[in-house]
């Protein structure tokens, strides 16, 4: 027993690890850690999620209790990977899959990296693009998003791959979109730059976060919600910071007048 009790508390773990990693709400792993030890009659129960971290403590004769804390310190979005999490704990609750079996798909899962789309550079340059004919640009602005979402994409990877704060990349994409806006429209004496910055910012925007935080918020999570709702606010400030900077730089050097 002693041994189940130890694998179950890894599944779990992992389960939960998965899910904050992966741009999951707090309450789903709490949700899904009692979803998968009620299967197995576990007596005793209690999980606590936070944006930053988890703690679980299992009990499952109601005598020795087991604990385990875990810190969270990268978190994206993947929900392919909160999807395989909520088969898996579907499939335990079923008495469809072992816990070793359980244990090792759960492990491949949190070790994937998946495979680049070759594609998701133009993914994020169309939507810039789009998203600055939504707010009114044409053409010419049109064609100058497209190029900066795919350029603004590579360089957000490439922080990512270096494992830096969130911040530093929102800032340097901040930087990147309205220098480019702004040189071309000068350059070019056509076009708009505010149609452009506007557009190509609007996909980086932290709306799944927000989003997250309120729906934490509500449920009572104050303080996953007040974490969740920091963050999206400091990547938002960093974003306009970036864009600010520049802006004001070409308002100094006469590159653009009031």
């Amino acid at each position: 027993m002693e041994i189940n009790a130890i694998k179950l508390l890894k599944i779990i773990k992992l389960s939960a690890q998965i899910i904050l990693e992966n741009g999951g709400e707090t309450y789903r792993a709490e949700e899904t850690i009692k979803f998968i030890c009620k299967a197995f009659n576990v007596k005793e129960v209690e999980a606590i999620a936070t944006p930053t971290g988890f703690y679980i403590t299992i009990s499952v004769d109601g005598n020795e209790n087991n604990t385990i804390v875990k810190r969270i310190r990268n978190r994206t979005i993947n929900l392919q990977k909160l999807n395989d999490v909520n088969t898996i704990s579907r499939q335990i609750s079923q008495n469809s899959i072992t816990l070793d079996d359980a244990l090792t798909q759960l492990e491949f899962i949190k070790n994937d990296k998946g495979t680049t789309n070759r594609f998701s550079l133009f993914y994020g340059g169309i939507s810039s693009a789009f998203f600055t004919v939504l707010f009114g640009g044409g053409i010419f602005e049109f064609i100058i998003a497209l190029l900066t979402g795919i350029l603004v994409t590579s360089i957000i990877r490439n922080f990512e791959n270096l494992h830096s704060y969130q911040f530093f990349s929102s800032i340097v994409a901040g930087l990147v979109i309205a220098f480019i806006a702004i040189t071309i429209t000068s350059i070019s004496e056509m076009g708009n730059y505010e149609h452009v910055i506007v557009g190509s910012i609007m996909p980086l925007l932290p709306g799944l976060a927000m989003t997250n935080a309120i729906r934490d918020t509500i449920r009572g999570d104050l303080i996953s919600g007040i974490a969740r709702s920091t963050e999206a606010l400091l990547v938002a400030a960093s974003l306009a910071t970036g864009a600010g900077v520049i802006i004001y730089m070409a308002y100094s050097f006469g590159i653009l007048v009031a």
